[in-house]
């Protein structure tokens, strides 16, 4: 078997919940609602233009092949191993630019789009800080 070269790839590594499915939170394995608008357009431009989009997630790589092909996406890979990417896109994700002092700062605004605004996901850090 030959040894993949992830650095000559341009791999892009899009997570599935809350990116490319609409997502409102966890409701099961086989629970995967409909494809954001756009989504499926975006992963076909991507291939256009030479990189190449993996999906990088924790849902069972079955029910993800299954979803892709219902809302007929392009076939690409499916995995939960981070791959060596050029940006990896994620609702959940928090820049790091090397100041761990900025990155407190970033978490205690941070939330994904598609949560109840009234609690932060990091609400807490406020009271101890």
């Amino acid at each position: 078997m030959k040894k993949r070269e992830f650095h000559k790839e341009r791999i892009v590594s899009i997570d599935f919940d809350g990116v490319l499915s609409k997502y409102d939170g966890w409701k099961g394995e086989e629970n995967v609602d409909e494809p954001i608008e756009g989504s499926r357009d975006f992963v076909i431009m991507l291939i256009k233009c030479s990189y190449v989009p993996v999906i990088f997630t924790a849902r069972k790589k079955e029910v993800v092949e299954n979803w892709l092909k219902i809302y007929n996406f392009p076939e690409i890979e499916v995995t939960n191993v981070k791959y060596p990417s050029v940006a990896y896109i994620d609702d959940r994700c928090v820049k790091f630019d090397g100041n761990f002092s900025e990155l407190f700062t970033n978490l205690k605004e941070f939330d994904v789009y598609w949560r109840n605004k009234e609690n932060k996901i990091f609400n807490d850090l406020k009271k101890k800080i």
